[in-house]
């Protein structure tokens, strides 16, 4: 009886159910891998957004800087075009006044040519 008690402790699988496990633990492991490669994928799509947020970022800051300093650019042209226009308007009024003393009719000549 010894015998039968030892041999009934060590069943083994039939062949089909052996079949079976094998092929639930196939899926489960071809279940689990595709997971793991789907978070892979997410993962990397997200990094490759980032990445493309990122750059347009740099070249949208960039293309600031550039605009930025193409207008101030523009302001200082215009600054000194406004400023040369006043200096030179500036003396205009006094090359006026002075052209005007100079063609202030000599009132002694014209007497003197009235007698």
């Amino acid at each position: 009886m010894k015998r039968k008690v030892a041999k009934v402790g060590k069943l083994r699988l039939s062949p089909n159910e052996e079949t079976v496990l094998l092929k639930e633990e196939y899926e489960r492991r071809r279940k689990l891998r595709l997971q793991q490669v789907r978070e892979q994928q997410k993962y990397i799509a997200l990094q490759i957004r980032q990445k493309v947020k990122q750059r347009r970022e740099e070249q949208l800051h960039q293309l600031e800087e550039a605009l930025r300093a193409e207008w101030q650019k523009a302001q200082d042209e215009k600054m000194k075009a406004l400023e040369k226009l006043y200096l030179s308007t500036l003396r205009a009024i006094g090359e006026g006044h002075r052209q005007a003393k100079e063609n202030e009719p000599d009132l002694e000549a014209l007497a003197k040519q009235a007698e």
